[in-house]
């Protein structure tokens, strides 16, 4: 049990930072941060590999506190737009494989790196069962829903003139 704990630490241990990270200064933007670790416990069947404690003054800032860690999925999509992997056709994006593939027949030791990278990002901006959670007890609280109805009337009011 121990040795699956220590790969997941090795292999996971930079996103789960970047991720809590994320939780973390949207935590101090938008409420209180109270706590940020990233020493990883069990729980039971499961592993935490880390965790961030906020207070909000309205619960449905919690909800962008939750949903902070998919920052990390904008970036990664903004620089393969800059790196012109990804382009954006009609309204939808699409993948250019010929530079892929140009890519991969010129592969140096600084890509491992940057790729290793890449893998980083993509789990620090994968969104926990307890992030899920809690985006959706903040989403249906009290000022939820008063977040809800402003922005439907709004959409409605700026759609109907």
């Amino acid at each position: 049990m121990r040795i699956r704990l220590l790969i997941k630490l090795i292999f996971y241990f930079p996103g789960t930072v970047l991720h809590e990270l994320a939780h973390y200064i949207a935590a101090l933007l938008l409420g209180k941060a109270e706590g940020f670790s990233v020493v990883p416990r069990t729980e039971g069947d499961t592993y935490v590999l880390g965790s961030v404690k906020s207070r909000t003054r309205y619960k449905v800032l919690s909800s962008f506190i939750a949903l902070a860690p998919i920052i990390w999925w904008i970036i990664l999509f903004l620089t393969l737009r800059h790196l012109h992997v990804i382009g954006m056709g009609r309204n939808s994006p699409h993948i250019h494989f010929s530079a892929i593939a140009k890519k991969l027949r010129t592969f140096t030791l600084l890509d491992v790196f940057f790729f290793w990278l890449f893998i980083q990002m993509l789990w620090a901006g994968r969104l926990s069962f307890p992030d899920i959670k809690n985006f959706f007890r903040g989403l249906f609280s009290f000022s939820g829903l008063v977040l809800v109805i402003v922005a439907a009337a709004a959409y409605y009011l700026r759609h109907s003139f």
